[in-house]
């Protein structure tokens, strides 16, 4: 039994509404054989530490729990389905809850008529973020640390600029935000006082109890973004944050400041988490050109800055410290208040399964917790695939909104 120090891991865990489990499918080109699929849940588990570990909590503190042995059947199934009805699996998979001691499983769907296959592999955030998963599903056949990759380089005097500039502009910026989430906390909690006797409701509480939705949007086209952010000196990251700002001011047709949540990896796959949130607040109404350039400085900012070093110092060094129950309570707080919760990770290339057997395309998504949307977003080859999810009734209008983003992209890409 190991004590627990991931700090995100702590927070997930202790969430009662049991939010942002991770759902990720991979399509594959062929079939895939019975023996196949066993011997390569096999092999996950034995070379990943986290999937033979679950979370305890004793005296107020948590540990990892390590379960050597299974019975690798309790953690897989396979259906023979037609290949239309894959997508009719996302539902159960997202929404349904463990039966098992730890937090994964994996189904494989098989249409033998079309020589199509799917695999889905769900996990407890908890106990690993995206680009753990992406190294857990590839770990039988190669060492896939995506993160390995990761490059932030700028000149000299923009370091400068953003060492000191930058650093006191994040500062300013998320002081501002957490007196502002501060301030509305306690007004909450006088107003639930206030109705504590009238037994009454709000509808945010009814979100809270319902089931995870989810929509899934067309490919994007990689190439034609690459070329696009290449001419107008930006990074994808920065187009695809764009566009869902972009979209909310389309979908809400009203202007509003966004508040937004990012994860930014800073410890590569060392952790079960390695993620540090970046909170960020932006005005949906800006045009095309304005909204690209401020997205871009920000996020300039965040990457070159000595903000999120400081703030990883102070997330390994004082949050140990801090209570747990008071850091839940700033964690949902936040999340409470945050309208979206941004995700965009790097998808594994070459990822070959057996021979004749290859991936295509690769999706994931996550549970919502309370009102908020969660753009899931992931590149594989050619493509950007994009998942939004969010609690049932949430989006009323799902084609709408989907018309939406499609709307946003064209605008964005068409009339720079």
């Amino acid at each position: 039994m190991v004590l627990l120090e991931n700090y995100v891991s702590k927070l997930l865990f202790k969430d009662t509404n049991n939010s942002y489990n991770i759902l990720i499918y991979v399509d594959i080109d062929g079939i895939l054989t019975e023996n196949f699929m066993n011997d390569y849940v096999k092999k996950i588990f034995e070379k990943n530490e986290n999937l033979h570990q679950y979370i305890i909590e004793k005296n107020n503190q948590l540990f990892l729990e390590n379960i050597d042995t299974i019975d690798i059947n309790n953690y897989y199934n396979i259906k023979y389905i037609k290949n239309k009805h894959f997508d009719k699996e996302i539902d159960n998979m997202l929404n349904n809850k463990f039966t098992t001691e730890l937090k994964w499983k994996f189904l494989f769907c098989i249409d033998k008529e079309t020589n199509k296959s799917r695999c889905y592999f769900k996990i407890d955030h908890a106990i690993a973020d995206g680009y753990q998963i992406n190294k857990i599903l590839s770990s039988p056949f190669q060492d896939n640390d995506i993160t390995k990759k990761f490059k932030r380089e700028t000149t000299f005097f923009d370091t400068l600029y953003y060492y000191f500039i930058g650093t006191i502009m994040l500062f300013v910026i998320n002081i501002k935000i957490f007196i502002h989430l501060l301030m509305k906390y306690f007004n909450n909690i006088n107003n639930i006082n206030m109705y504590d006797d009238n037994n009454i409701k709000s509808d945010t509480d009814n979100i809270i109890k319902t089931d995870t939705d989810y929509i899934i949007f067309k490919k994007l086209n990689f190439n034609e973004i690459k070329k696009f952010t290449k001419k107008n000196n930006i990074t994808i990251n920065d187009f695809l944050y764009s566009l869902m700002i972009k979209t909310d001011k389309l979908y809400r047709k009203k202007e509003k400041c966004i508040l937004t949540i990012s994860p930014i990896n800073i410890s590569g796959t060392t952790q079960t988490n390695n993620m540090c949130p970046i909170i960020n607040t932006i005005n949906n109404s800006d045009n095309n050109s304005t909204l690209l350039n401020k997205v871009n400085h920000t996020f300039n900012n965040f990457k070159y800055s000595l903000f999120i070093p400081f703030l990883y110092f102070l997330i390994n060094y004082i949050t140990p410290y801090i209570p747990l129950n008071i850091l839940s309570k700033c964690y949902n707080n936040l999340l409470d208040n945050a309208d979206y919760v941004y995700s965009n990770i790097i998808g594994p290339s070459n990822f070959c399964l057996e021979k004749d057997v290859n991936v295509c395309n690769i999706h994931f998504l996550t549970n919502a917790r309370n009102k908020e949307i969660v753009y899931s977003i992931i590149s594989s080859g050619d493509n950007i695939n994009i998942i939004c999810s969010f609690k049932k009734g949430l989006i009323k209008n799902k084609k709408k909104f989907k018309k939406y983003l499609y709307s946003a992209y064209s605008s964005i890409i068409n009339n720079v």
